[in-house]
């Protein structure tokens, strides 16, 4: 495994920007900031660290790391910790119940529990689970994360909240890599129990020794009426510390969902340091 270490290392520093710690708002490149030269599409950008280490690395325009943007459906990790931590939410069996409502994708259609929700993205489910949450636990848990602006104005008391969905809430890459890092590496208050029920949710695939964990976003830009997409989560070797990422993306001239980055991130990851990922089935 130190030999995949160091392969690693080498990699990310051929193709990547350094910067000085997760949560640094001044990254020095190593490289232009346009990445076309580096095969990476110039809406694109993905952040990359390790727990305690004292680098971290940008692939693509570092200025889009430090850009905020809706975290969308990636918002569902600390909802779904908040859910746990506050009752709301007792297990990866909770339900939240459903109207009868036909939604376009058909696997949001039906009762779901919180295991399928997280798998398969169901905004109705978490809109409806944040509206369970009290506000100022809410404020208190995104200010004590650091999570983006931490802004929750546009708060629905009807039960169905969507502050974090193209709305008022806003978090950067390198933010998100923030606020993983605190998570996972036992440091954001949440109950140990409730993040490894969350880890199993996330866990999205294998390549080797590695174990990829991970959440998909996707949202509208209402300035350019495209959608964007998020990847964010950890690769965890089996014996030795996981590498945190954040991946944004968007174009001009089309729609970036989420499922895109997650593809695109698997590739980085495929290409550069790791086998081929074998996706959960």
């Amino acid at each position: 495994m130190s030999m995949m270490r160091n392969i690693l290392l080498k990699s990310f520093i051929l193709f990547c920007l350094t910067v000085s710690a997760i949560g640094c708002r001044q990254p020095e490149p190593l490289m232009p900031k346009s990445s076309a030269a580096a095969g990476i599409p110039a809406g694109f950008v993905a952040v990359f660290g390790k727990t305690g280490a004292d680098q971290i690395v940008v692939c693509g325009n570092r200025t889009l790391a430090e850009h905020r943007f809706p975290p969308c459906s990636t918002f569902k990790i600390v909802s779904t910790l908040m859910g746990l931590d506050s009752g709301v939410l007792t297990g990866p069996e909770s339900r939240l119940g459903y109207d009868g409502t036909r939604y376009e994708f058909a696997a949001w259609n039906g009762d779901l529990t919180l295991r399928e929700a997280f798998r398969t993205s169901c905004v109705p489910y978490y809109k409806k689970l944040t509206g369970k949450l009290d506000r100022r636990t809410v404020q208190k848990t995104l200010d004590r994360l650091n999570y983006g602006n931490c802004d929750i104005s546009v708060w629905n008391s009807n039960g169905h909240n969507v502050f974090w969905i193209e709305s008022s809430l806003l978090i950067s890459p390198l933010e998100q890599l923030g606020v993983l890092e605190k998570i996972f590496s036992g440091r954001s208050g949440f109950a140990p129990g409730h993040v490894e029920l969350l880890r199993e949710c996330m866990r999205d695939g294998c390549a080797g020794d590695w174990t990829l964990y991970g959440k998909t976003g996707s949202g509208r830009n209402h300035n350019t009426n495209r959608l964007e997409g998020w990847f964010v989560g950890f690769a965890e070797p089996a014996d030795g510390k996981p590498v945190f990422f954040a991946a944004h993306g968007a174009a001009p001239d089309r729609d970036v969902n989420g499922p895109e980055m997650r593809q695109w991130l698997r590739e980085q990851f495929s290409r550069r340091f790791l086998p081929p990922v074998e996706p959960v089935r």
